[in-house]
């Protein structure tokens, strides 16, 4: 029997509507602090971030006390929390111990929604091995959690569709999670790994979302849904400036070129920087909501066009069918 995508994310006592894309925040390669970007997230008003569990225990007291304050705020709210492990911060960070324990001591304190299992980033053996244990990860990790542990699956490549298949057999999740770049060294490599991962977790006879680590690039984001992804997480929302008509990304110093797209480029409320990540906010709320139409409406293919040369459109919808 065929599946029906899913259009909601159901989550306590909020919802998300899919495809969507939650604004990461990290201490690393960023301009500001992590409390700074939570504040900036929640005084837009965004529906969607993610926090790391990482960021949060290696914060001060008095910044520790301004997110948990946020956090409920935000949740209060309606916006809808994802906390992460803290195992990227903490591996760019290794100078710094950090633990499932550690992490357990954050996802039961800080208010979220979705908190991502604390993940083994280089699992060995067979897709049944690697089901496994991310099975026994989610398990114990939904011990000391406030809200719903999403299950992470890394692994090589051509082993991804059959171990998220188990493992989504096993857990019945909401979402479950795949980094990015373990779909591949290309486009259109981690396009076609995305189709075969989503055809095998439409065996299942459900409908499981699939989320992608590390997914900010607009343009990606477009040929990933189009291949079967649902949600997506990334850091450059805070590190580059969006160019609203192309979609494209450029360093924050030549945000000048684009400040005339937003209110935010001439009314001078905020400083450079929070004024450049409200002018990404504004796209990416915007961007998520027209993808969402297009594929309800079965016009993704215009909405690629509308991003991609002729040429490139053709070769992202050649990998869609080559994952088939």
């Amino acid at each position: 029997m065929p599946v029906t995508r899913q259009a909601t994310l159901c989550i306590a006592e909020t919802s998300v509507t899919l495809p969507c894309f939650f604004p990461s925040v990290s201490s690393v390669k960023t301009n500001l602090m992590p409390v700074d970007y939570i504040e900036l997230l929640d005084a837009a008003a965004h529906p969607l971030s993610l926090v790391s569990a990482y960021d949060i225990a290696n914060s001060g007291a008095e910044h520790q006390r301004r997110i948990d304050c946020v956090l409920k705020k935000s949740k209060g709210r309606g916006s809808a929390i994802l906390m992460d492990s803290g195992n990227y911060e903490g591996f760019w960070k290794g100078g710094q111990a950090w633990d499932v324990h550690q992490f357990h001591a954050m996802c039961r304190t800080y208010e979220h929604h979705l908190c991502f299992c604390y993940d083994n980033q280089e699992p060995r053996g067979t897709a049944e091995a690697i089901s496994e244990e991310v099975v026994t990860s989610v398990l114990r990790d939904q011990e000391h959690a406030i809200g719903t542990v999403i299950p992470i699956v890394h692994g090589p490549t051509e082993l991804l569709p059959a171990a998220t298949r188990k493992a989504a057999e096993q857990l019945y999740p909401v979402l479950l999670a795949v980094p990015e770049r373990a779909l591949g060294e290309g486009i259109v490599a981690r396009t076609r790994s995305v189709r075969k991962i989503r055809r095998a977790l439409d065996e299942l006879g459900f409908y499981c979302p699939l989320h992608l680590l590390g997914t900010g690039n607009p343009l990606s984001i477009i040929a990933y849904a189009m291949a079967g992804a649902d949600s997506f997480d990334g850091l450059e929302w805070c590190q580059t400036v969006v160019d609203h008509k192309t979609g494209m990304l450029f360093h924050f110093q030549q945000w000048d070129f684009f400040r005339e797209q937003t209110e935010w480029g001439t009314n001078g409320v905020l400083p450079y920087i929070q004024s450049a990540l409200m002018h990404n906010l504004k796209f990416y709320g915007q961007f998520m909501q027209e993808l969402r139409g297009a594929l309800k409406s079965d016009t993704a293919k215009e909405f690629l066009e509308r991003y991609f040369l002729a040429e490139r459109a053709k070769t992202i919808l050649s990998a869609i069918e080559g994952g088939d």
